[in-house]
């Protein structure tokens, strides 16, 4: 079939629709939430490759004896499993964070500033004072939808706050906002 558009609109469009792929080093949260709402398949279509410290899926691993729905990383063939070294936690700033926190953000600097998906507040000032680029659970339900990946936001929102996640009313209708959902 010959298209009616010159090679060069041909390419802009195809480069337009396509999701560019950075790696990602994830936190608990981030895969937790996203798991109980059944939308993990989120992250290997916005990243990557995308890392899961040790650490962080030990932390999984103890939430799995709490609640049975709790995802394990080690089962989804598009996680890479990663050893972060304590001797590489030990090179952070003093901080206050847990083991998952500071293993995701030691693993992202280790490996060349990659992007970090943190929700903790004082994880993510610190991985953003760092240098890291820092994405959270809601950052990712609004690249999915940008992206196209999900029709909407809110009915996601609405499954995190079930969930236990805590969303204030103000960053519900930021996130729709941004989402083109409500003005």
């Amino acid at each position: 079939m010959v298209s009616r558009y010159p090679r060069s609109r041909q390419r802009n469009c195809a480069v337009r629709s396509k999701v560019d792929k950075a790696p990602l080093v994830s936190d608990t949260s981030v895969l937790l939430y996203l798991g109980r709402i059944g939308h993990s398949h989120l992250l290997p279509a916005l990243f990557e490759p995308v890392f899961v410290p040790e650490q962080v899926a030990l932390e999984l691993d103890a939430g799995r004896l709490i609640r049975r729905d709790t995802v394990d990383p080690r089962s989804l063939d598009w996680v890479t499993l990663v050893a972060v070294p304590q001797s590489e936690i030990d090179t952070l700033p003093p901080n206050r964070l847990g083991i998952g926190e500071q293993s995701v953000i030691a693993c992202a600097v280790a490996r060349g500033n990659l992007a970090v998906g943190l929700d903790d507040r004082q994880a993510r000032r610190l991985a953003q004072e760092l240098g890291l680029p820092v994405v959270g659970t809601l950052g990712i339900l609004l690249r999915a939808r940008r992206a196209g990946i999900t029709p909407a936001v809110q009915p996601l929102l609405d499954a995190l706050q079930q969930q236990g996640f805590r969303l204030h009313p103000s960053l519900y209708a930021e996130v729709l906002r941004l989402a083109g959902e409500r003005s």
